[in-house]
């Protein structure tokens, strides 16, 4: 019997640790909120308001044929005249994209990412589609590295990240559908066909926010990077300024070297089979909580 238990126990040692949703807890506690909600410095901001944005971004997808470019519309915009519009064509169910990265080398261990945007009023993704905005840490100083990794688990020395997006999850929810933190990371758990898809880190049924189209909604993130050797990592996230989900426990990395350098806005539709739009306005990246101001 003893023998059966150290063997128990013993397995159960090795079991990689799992964060926590600690989103309950924080929001009765006014000194977390307000250590989580804590200004920094923002190091990045922009508003769409002329063509020399793009400057700033790379990788852009759709740059050529107009799916991904600014308009400069007081109706389209969140603030100022300007934001950026993305589009994905009718593809006949193949995939399709648009996007633009932001590169900032030698990177922080803290992150907060802030951007706005707004779902065209016929928007409908099907099933799955990455939209909304992600951070993601990167080695090394090739800012095209670890692109094309979906599928792959994280080692903790190479990359780790989350985008804050909607899942309609097969129609549970009315399109863009309700929001979650689609996230890659050395402990992440993997899928029965092998592969190591982003994991889905929801809040409860009864917390979960599903964003409306035809309105502008302000998102934020945050990810705080473990101490390595340590479980002490974060993740949170916020809707029009609410906190709304916030995790403990990441092990995110091995080496203090990975540090986040690149944040990405996007729109991808896995099975595309009809044009769908959104725009994004006033994005910017702080070290600390910037807020719907």
């Amino acid at each position: 019997m003893m023998i059966a238990w150290l063997i128990a126990a013993t397995f159960a040692s090795t079991e990689p640790p799992y964060p926590v949703d600690v989103t309950e807890r924080t929001l009765v506690d006014p000194n977390e909120v307000a250590r989580l909600e804590t200004p920094g410095t923002v190091f990045f901001a922009d508003g769409f308001e002329s063509e020399s944005s793009l400057d700033a971004w790379y990788g852009i997808i759709g740059a050529d044929d107009g799916r991904t470019k600014i308009v400069s519309d007081d109706a389209l915009s969140h603030t100022g005249s300007g934001s950026l519009q993305m589009t994905t064509p009718d593809r006949n169910g193949n995939e399709a994209s648009s996007g633009a990265n932001v590169w900032f080398h030698p990177g922080y261990d803290t992150v907060y990412f802030r951007r706005y945007i707004r779902f065209a009023e016929d928007y409908d993704q099907g099933n799955l589609n990455h939209v909304g905005g992600r951070l993601y840490a990167v080695a090394g100083d090739d800012r095209w590295a670890q692109m094309g990794k979906a599928g792959l688990k994280p080692d903790g020395d190479d990359r780790f990240g989350a985008g804050f997006e909607p899942w309609i999850d097969w129609r549970r929810y009315d399109p863009p559908g309700a929001m979650m933190l689609y996230t890659y990371w050395m402990d992440m758990k993997g899928e029965r066909d092998g592969k190591y898809w982003g994991n889905n880190l929801f809040p409860p049924d009864e917390r979960r926010v599903a964003l409306e189209r035809g309105k502008w909604v302000c998102l934020e993130q945050m990810i705080r990077a473990n101490t390595p050797g340590q479980a002490d990592g974060e993740m949170a996230a916020w809707v029009d300024g609410q906190l709304y989900i916030h995790y403990k426990g990441f092990r995110w990395r091995t080496t203090p070297d990975l540090k986040i350098k690149r944040a990405t806005i996007e729109l991808y539709v896995h099975q595309s089979r009809r044009e769908n739009r959104v725009w994004y306005d006033d994005v910017a990246l702080s070290t600390g909580y910037i807020g719907t101001k």
